[in-house]
């Protein structure tokens, strides 16, 4: 089922890790936990 709200930003790869998750850093400078979708 599709969330009605999504967020959705631009950032660079710095770190790929086991079982399709990315390490991401934000242009704020923050760095996030990703995952491959879709």
């Amino acid at each position: 089922m599709a969330k009605k709200q999504t967020i959705e930003v631009e950032g660079t790869v710095v770190e790929p890790l086991p079982n399709a998750m990315f390490r991401v850093e934000l242009p704020n400078g923050h760095r996030v936990l990703a995952h491959i979708s879709g």
